[in-house]
């Protein structure tokens, strides 16, 4: 056998031995002592860094004290902050258009031709959508994808609840726990409470769709117990990872505009 046919059998035989020892589901038990919580946060990041963008479309319901409804919506996103969200009513009737990105969110109400723009911080952000959720939150919302905690000295507890595993930290003044699927290892409930225990705010994500080793969910709730609002987020369709996503929108020349 030739020098160069050698290397090349030897290249073979390495990278197979190496792909065997990558960790696959089935080799990686739901054991808290088989996958500390540090190698458990570095799975879940991992799998959620695949995703770079998303194409799609579905249905997203509203319940709250103050309104209820449905519509359905196209979206296009691109991480780690793009996000473009058209919807429409019954009969395709144009709704309205939110675009949210580092610097700028915009919300276009197609019904009263009116545009309410300026810099996405908390406080701006729920003067005009009826919901307690910050500009990130909005994004894991569509994406499906919940931050883990970056600093592991935060984490107070790990453990197996059923069959999932269970990883609480402390964030600010609140606890965050993180129910994580070992199917797939994506967050699949994300809850805060406060330091009295209530439920501030839960997400659940469900019935995952996988495309090139990179998975999200189809399914996402986000629920604030306190206060009766819910917003629930369904993918008819899904494109993983789309090389182009569109971010153009057009608004009329005659809405009435308000900056905050």
């Amino acid at each position: 056998m030739s020098l160069c046919l050698r290397w090349i059998a030897a290249l073979v035989v390495l990278a197979l031995l190496f792909a065997s020892c990558a960790p696959k589901r089935s080799e990686l038990t739901l054991n808290t002592h088989t996958v500390d919580a540090a190698m458990l946060v570095k799975i879940v990041k991992d799998g959620q860094a695949r995703l770079h963008s998303m194409v799609g479309g579905g249905s997203v319901t509203f319940e709250s004290p103050e309104l209820a409804g449905s519509a359905s919506f196209d979206l296009a996103m691109k991480k780690p902050d793009s996000l473009l969200v058209r919807f429409e009513g019954p009969f395709g009737l144009d709704v309205g258009t939110v675009f949210l990105s580092s610097r700028k969110y915009l919300v276009y109400n197609s019904l009263e031709n009116r545009v309410i723009t300026g810099v996405p911080q908390a406080e701006a952000m729920r003067s005009v959508i009826p919901f307690d959720l910050t500009y990130e939150q909005i994004l894991d919302a569509f994406s499906g994808q919940f931050s883990l905690p970056a600093n592991l000295e935060n984490v107070q507890t790990y453990t197996v609840d059923g069959n999932q595993f269970l990883l609480s930290a402390t964030c600010g003044k609140n606890l965050c726990s993180y129910w994580i699927d070992p199917e797939y290892w994506f967050v699949s409930k994300y809850q805060i409470q406060d330091a009295d225990g209530r439920v501030l705010l839960e997400a659940l994500a469900s019935a995952m769709t996988e495309q090139d080793s990179v998975s999200a969910p189809r399914r996402i709730k986000v629920r604030f117990p306190e206060d009766g609002r819910q917003i629930s987020i369904y993918y008819s369709s899904l494109a993983l990872n789309a090389p182009h996503p569109s971010f153009k929108f057009s608004i009329p020349d005659n809405a009435q505009t308000i900056v905050r």
